[in-house]
């Protein structure tokens, strides 16, 4: 290589990305710990506290807590005061990192991120000798952050947006009718919208085991339990056809071995005009259209967890990233006969609309 002949400016600036990057990798990792040691819920109550504040009331060592919160203050997650040299927590940082009740709350995310982390040495035999990682391998830790990443947006978007988008569709269910949701994992969704129309009957359908007894737990305390029962069954294999008013299938068909067959299960399962509601990340149907920091986190999701739990599976491995077009296409050879995207406006979801 030509050591005179590059763009200096532009290679310091990567450089200083990676660092940058290197960074966040170990804020993650610290702030995982913090989540799971509920200092963040310790400190969203904005009270300013020392290190051996917190420390006390946590119950930890005084050392690791002052530079654990001197790395969280660095990263813009903890507001530290010099003169008292006291950590707090503003209300929004609280609302991102320690309130589970609202949907900026995304600390779910450091779980999912170390649940990754922990399987690279398998993710690395993968890449040399192709397979995947099986979802189980992930461990409960995968289970529980994929359910508290999501399940604030779902309980107050779905319900009370997407369904009411479609106003002869929620005129049926506030009615009674029957409904399902395919990849339901823990019932972060299929809950609340049973709790919402009180007439009509769920069935969720999942293939994981430890994700299908929380969302039975969730759905006693939810008093929908005998409204709303669980069945270990991948999707493409639905016992049930014509039986369905509405299938939800939410930021999972990529994840499935059989993304196709599933839909053709979906739409099988469908009454004569029913309808699937599907959403997949906001992405575009190009890598270029995705070259952003949400696509950096959607293809580095898919690759380090989504993708490679389906070709573990010997699945085709779809990936994160399903644009409008992939997703029509995909529908139109299920043997869908409409095809739209829902009229709404979310920070994460496109939801598509299919028509039996």
């Amino acid at each position: 290589m030509d050591e005179e002949n590059f763009d200096r400016s532009r290679t310091a600036a990567l450089a200083r990305q990676v660092g940058t990057d290197f960074g966040a990798a170990l804020t993650v990792a610290l702030a995982f710990i913090g989540d799971r040691l509920g200092l963040f819920k310790l400190l969203a109550g904005g009270e300013p506290m020392t290190s051996v504040q917190i420390a006390n009331r946590a119950n930890l060592n005084e050392r690791y807590v002052r530079e654990w919160a001197a790395t969280m203050a660095a990263a813009g997650y903890l507001d530290y005061e010099p003169s008292g040299t006291t950590f707090r927590m503003t209300r929004e940082q609280a609302m991102v990192l320690a309130r589970e009740d609202n949907t900026f709350f995304t600390a779910g995310a450091f779980q999912y991120a170390v649940a990754c982390y922990r399987q690279i040495g398998k993710l690395t035999d993968s890449f040399r000798n192709g397979g995947g990682v099986p979802f189980a391998d992930f461990g409960p830790d995968i289970v529980e952050g994929i359910e508290r990443l999501f399940h604030c947006g779902y309980e107050a978007w779905v319900a009370d947006e997407w369904i009411p988008a479609l106003p002869a569709l929620k005129a049926r269910l506030d009615e009674g009718g029957d409904v399902a949701e395919v990849g339901c994992g823990a019932g972060q969704c299929i809950v609340p919208v049973a709790r919402t129309f009180p007439n009509s009957r769920f069935t969720g359908f999942d293939i994981d085991a430890t994700s299908l007894a929380k969302a039975r737990e969730k759905a006693m305390k939810a008093g929908v339990a005998d409204r709303l029962t669980f069945e270990q069954v991948p999707a493409e294999r639905i016992p049930d056809a014509e039986r369905f008013d509405l299938v939800m299938a939410f930021n999972c068909i990529h994840d499935m071995a059989n993304p196709r067959g599933a839909l053709a299960g979906i739409r099988r399962a469908l009454k004569p005009g029913g309808i699937l509601l599907w959403s997949e990340a906001d992405m575009g149907d190009r890598l270029e259209e995705n070259l952003t920091p949400n696509g950096r986190t959607a293809y580095g999701a898919s690759t380090m967890h989504c993708m490679t739990v389906s070709l573990a599976q010997g699945g085709e491995g779809l990936g994160v990233v399903i644009g409008k077009s992939v997703a029509k296409a995909l529908a139109i050879e299920a043997g869908f006969a409409t095809f739209d995207r829902l009229p709404i406006k979310n920070p994460y979801h496109q939801v598509f609309v299919l028509g039996k």
